[in-house]
C-alpha cells in the first residue's frame, strides 16, 4: 500500500528539517518523556511532551499521537492521534509516517465499503474515487489498470473529475499506453467547461512542449495556466510568472488569448 502522496513527497526534505529541529535540549526532554512512558507515568509524559509538540518537534508529536491512539493517560481519540502524526510526517519523521499510514489504511478500507458498491451501481463520483484508490493503493492493492477502468467509466458519464483523471492516465501512461494526443483532447474538453485541474494539466502540456500547439504552445500555456491561477491554483500561478519572462514582448498576445478564453467561459 502507498502512503498519502503529499506526505511521501515531503518526506526527504522533511527529514532534513527534522534533523535540524532535534537540539540537545529537546533530545534530553524526549528521553525523559520516554522514561515516563516506560514507567506508565502518562501524566508526566504528557507534561513533558506537550511543549515540545507545540514547538513542532516531530518525535514529540509522534509520541503524543501514540498516547491518543492507545488511550494512554488521555481519552482514546484516533482523530487527535492522526493530527499529531501528520505534524511529524510532514517533517519526514519515519515513525510518524508509519503510524499515520496505519490510520489512513484503516480509513480507506472503511471508505471502500461504501465507495465500491456505489461505483458498481454507476455513481460517477464514486467511480472516480475508486479509481484514485486503485491508482494510489488506498485500501486496495495498487492497480493502475483498474484505476484506468474506473476513470473511464466516470468519464463516460461526463464526470469532469473522472475525465481529468482519465486524461492523466493517458498523459503519463498510468494503466494504459501513453497517448498525449488523447490526453490533450480530454483535458481540453474539461478546460472548456471551466474545470480548474483540466486547465492546469492542459497548460502544463503546452508548457512542456508536448501538445499539438506547435509554435503557439507558450501562448496556449499562458492562457490556460492563468485561468487556473485565477481560481487560486498556486502551481499554475508560478508557471505563469515563468512564461511571462519567457514570452517577453509576446506576452501581450498571450494575454489577449487568455482574455478571449476567459470571456468564452463567462468569467
Amino acid at each position: 500500500m502507498t502512503l498519502f502522496p503529499r506526505v511521501l513527497s515531503n518526506a526527504l526534505a522533511g527529514s532534513i528539517i527534522y534533523a535540524m529541529l532535534v537540539t540537545p535540549v529537546s533530545a534530553a526532554s524526549i528521553k525523559q518523556a520516554k522514561q515516563s512512558l516506560a514507567a506508565n507515568d502518562f501524566e508526566t509524559a504528557l507534561t513533558e511532551l506537550a511543549p515540545l509538540a507545540r514547538s513542532g518537534n516531530a518525535e514529540a508529536n509522534n509520541l503524543l499521537g501514540l498516547m491518543y491512539l492507545q488511550g494512554n493517560g488521555v481519552a482514546q481519540d484516533t482523530a487527535q492521534a492522526k493530527a499529531y502524526f501528520e505534524v511529524g510526517a510532514n517533517t519526514g519523521h519515519l515513525a510518524s509516517i508509519q503510524n499515520l499510514n496505519i490510520i489512513l489504511e484503516a480509513e480507506y478500507k472503511e471508505e471502500l465499503k461504501t465507495v465500491r458498491p456505489a461505483a458498481e451501481a454507476g455513481d460517477s463520483v464514486a467511480q472516480t474515487r475508486l479509481g484514485r484508490m486503485y491508482e494510489f493503493g488506498q485500501g486496495v492493492a495498487m492497480s493502475p489498470a483498474d484505476a484506468f477502468i474506473w476513470y473511464q467509466k466516470a468519464a463516460q458519464q461526463n464526470d469532469l473529475n473522472g475525465a481529468m483523471n482519465l486524461a492523466r492516465t493517458y498523459n503519463f501512461g498510468i494503466g494504459t499506453e501513453q497517448d498525449l494526443v488523447q490526453a490533450e483532447a480530454i483535458y481540453l474538453q474539461g478546460a472548456k467547461q471551466g474545470h480548474i485541474d483540466s486547465m492546469f494539466f492542459l497548460g502544463t502540456m503546452h508548457f512542456a512542449q508536448v501538445s499539438q500547439a506547435g509554435t503557439d504552445a507558450d501562448r496556449q500555456a499562458y492562457a490556460w495556466l492563468k485561468l487556473a491561477a485565477d481560481s487560486g491554483h498556486a502551481a499554475a500561478a508560478a508557471m505563469v510568472t515563468r512564461l511571462t519572462l519567457k514570452l517577453g514582448d509576446e506576452v501581450a498576445t498571450a494575454e489577449a488569448l487568455y482574455t478571449e478564453y476567459r470571456q468564452t467561459l463567462g468569467n
